[in-house]
């Protein structure tokens, strides 16, 4: 069995309590897919935060050549994607009716964006952490930082005018955020009435949504 990496995948997949503070972050771009003045997919990019980032990579890329093969991207499905798909991405989308989950991607990639362009503020990650000591990161490189970064794409069932996507995670062992600087016309950034993070009752974080619609 591979081991090492995919701590998203096993966050996914953990049970237990959550953390106070999430010990992923990630910010997310949203990328609507338009055909014939509708919309029809959804592509969405996912980088990670800088330390994790680190972690992730030194799993993938098996040979630590700095880029990730064909074998190696088919090895990080294989691991990954039960979890994703089982959990619905951590996705709600909504084309006008209920809110429904990806139940898989129609397509997926990943890369090493490097120098990083997503840096979160400093954090501490093993903030409410009881059961386990604290984890030190990886050590520091000589390297600029760099994001380990998905990119997937999820299928509408109908073309479509608008559409709404909010990923979040409650356990808040992951941390979601919107790219507000690079919204596509005709999107919008906001915070959901309803989808929540709860760890410490009566102190909700509410998940980043985005609602895009075509005039």
């Amino acid at each position: 069995m591979r081991l090492g990496g995919l701590a998203l995948g096993i966050a996914l997949l953990a049970p237990g309590p959550a953390l106070a503070h999430p010990h992923i972050w990630i910010l997310q771009q949203v990328r609507p897919i338009v055909v014939d003045g509708k919309y029809t997919q959804v592509e969405v990019d996912w980088r990670f935060d800088p330390e994790t980032s680190e972690s992730e990579i030194a799993a993938i890329d098996e040979n630590h050549d700095g880029k990730f093969s064909a074998a190696e991207i088919r090895l990080l499905v294989k691991d990954t994607m039960p979890g994703f798909e089982k959990d619905g991405f951590m996705t709600f989308l909504n084309t006008g009716g209920k809110d429904f989950r990806p139940a898989k991607a129609a397509s997926f990639a990943a890369r090493i964006e490097a120098p990083a362009s997503f840096a979160p503020p400093d954090w501490d990650r093993h903030a409410g952490d009881k059961d386990e000591p604290a984890e030190k990161g990886p050590a520091a490189s000589a390297q600029l930082p760099r994001n380990l970064v998905y990119t997937m794409r999820y299928a509408l069932p109908q073309p479509t005018k608008t559409f709404s996507l909010t990923t979040f995670d409650p356990e808040y062992f992951v941390r979601y955020d919107i790219d507000r600087a690079k919204l596509a016309a005709g999107c919008r950034w906001g915070k959901h009435p309803t989808y929540k993070s709860e760890f410490i009752p009566g102190q909700p974080v509410f998940a980043d949504t985005i609602a895009c619609k075509l005039p």
